[in-house]
C-alpha cells in the first residue's frame, strides 16, 4: 500500500519527469529510483561499518565479507 508524501524537487527534474514519465507511472518510477538509492545508501553504510571493525577488531576473512555484504544486498 503506497502512503502519499510531499517532497521537493529540483525544477530541472520536474520538467524531465513530466516529459519522459507517462503521468500514471510516475509515484511508481519515483518510489522504484529510491528504493534503489536506499539500498546503495544501504550497502555503501555495511561497507563503512565493515571496514571500520576489520581496522579495530580482529582479522574478519574476506568471505565472511562477502558473505555478510551478499545477505545485505538479498534482503534490500
Amino acid at each position: 500500500m503506497g502512503v502519499k508524501v510531499n517532497l521537493v524537487i529540483d525544477e530541472r527534474v520536474k520538467a524531465d519527469l513530466d516529459e519522459l514519465i507517462p503521468a500514471g507511472e510516475r509515484s511508481r518510477f519515483a518510489s522504484d529510483a529510491l528504493k534503489a538509492q536506499l539500498a546503495s545508501v544501504r550497502q555503501q553504510q555495511a561497507v563503512a561499518r565493515i571496514e571500520g571493525l576489520r581496522r579495530a577488531g580482529p582479522h574478519v576473512p574476506t568471505s565472511e565479507i562477502v558473505l555478510a555484504l551478499r545477505s545485505l544486498r538479498d534482503a534490500g
